[in-house]
């Protein structure tokens, strides 16, 4: 592949996914940081989304806009992102908060003494807004005690440093919320990152505009044919389960394989390849959504790409 195709797909990549809710998530963010930095008051909300439905890239997006200055005695942070580690344990979000902090010693400590350094961090660095990723495995390790005492541990270090804060997660991540009410009420504000919260459009119908959007930014055509958009939007739908992570993947698996073929347009062969190669091995024929012979059905079943994680069955 040339030199001009890998710029291509850099650049495709580079795109951010500003489908509606995306877009609705990021206000509601920079609108929480610029009543902070008016008047002083910290107001808290959950983003709630499946995986591939743009959490971590609305922190990306955040932190790039934001950007960490060196100052001659400390770095400026407005904004720390934390990701939450698997099988969170009190100490392990410590760590994690104040890894993200810059702080070389993250790990020692008594969980009292890393708190105190976390308020201390925050406070010295200028922190105005925290975003906490991957917040369901503050939820996904122990009893409801543990989750509870996870929970409190978090709201205190809220309270203290006094800053809004962002819980980003998967829909389960409501369940913390269940175990812990002082939580709960500072997180009342919840937006959830998903395709049909529209009451005027269908589902697929977004899918084909999001499509659509991204095909705009790619240096080759883009022909559904012969499919009509109407079809095309459903066959979308089904591609992606709703999580528009997977219409950039098949776009830009197609783009890759159109530039290394020297194609002058991306076609529905050129998409049914790409859901094979980067969405699902097995999707193939029946089982796969830009197939003649598809069989117009989600692919959430045992085994297959959108089934839970967990579970034999539908989502």
């Amino acid at each position: 592949m040339t030199t001009d195709a890998m710029c291509q797909l850099k650049e495709f990549d580079d795109q951010y996914l500003p489908f509606p809710t995306f877009v609705t998530a990021k206000q509601a963010i920079d609108e929480a940081l610029t009543i902070y930095r008016e008047t002083g008051v910290a107001r808290h909300m959950l983003v709630l989304g499946e995986a591939g439905t743009g959490k971590s890239t609305l922190c990306k997006l955040m932190e790039t806009q934001h950007p960490r200055r060196k100052l001659s005695d400390r770095d400026k942070i407005d904004i720390v992102t934390v990701s939450v580690p698997p099988s969170a344990n009190v100490g392990g979000v410590a760590s994690a908060v104040l890894r993200s902090l810059g702080d070389l010693w993250h790990g020692r400590g008594t969980i009292a003494s890393r708190t105190e350094r976390i308020v201390t961090l925050c406070r010295e660095c200028g922190v105005e807004l925290m975003l906490i990723d991957e917040a369901q495995h503050l939820q996904d390790r122990g009893t409801s005690r543990t989750h509870y005492m996870v929970g409190d541990w978090v709201k205190d270090v809220i309270d203290q440093v006094s800053v809004p804060t962002v819980m980003l997660g998967l829909p389960r991540l409501e369940l913390l919320l269940q175990t812990n009410e002082q939580l709960r009420r500072r997180f009342s504000r919840r937006v959830r990152l998903a395709f049909g919260q529209n009451s005027a459009m269908s589902v697929e119908t977004e899918c084909l505009q999001l499509f659509l959007s991204l095909s705009s930014l790619l240096t080759l055509p883009v022909s559904s044919k012969p499919f009509g958009p109407q079809e095309m939007g459903t066959r979308l739908y089904y591609a992606c389960d709703g999580r528009v992570a997977y219409i950039k993947k098949i776009l830009f698996s197609a783009l890759s394989m159109a530039l290394r073929h020297e194609d002058d347009a991306i076609d529905v062969k050129h998409l049914e390849r790409a859901f094979t190669d980067d969405v699902w091995w097995e999707g193939v024929g029946r089982l796969n959504p830009f197939s003649s012979d598809f069989v117009f059905r989600r692919l959430d079943r045992g085994g297959e790409p959108f089934q839970v994680a967990g579970s034999g069955g539908a989502q």
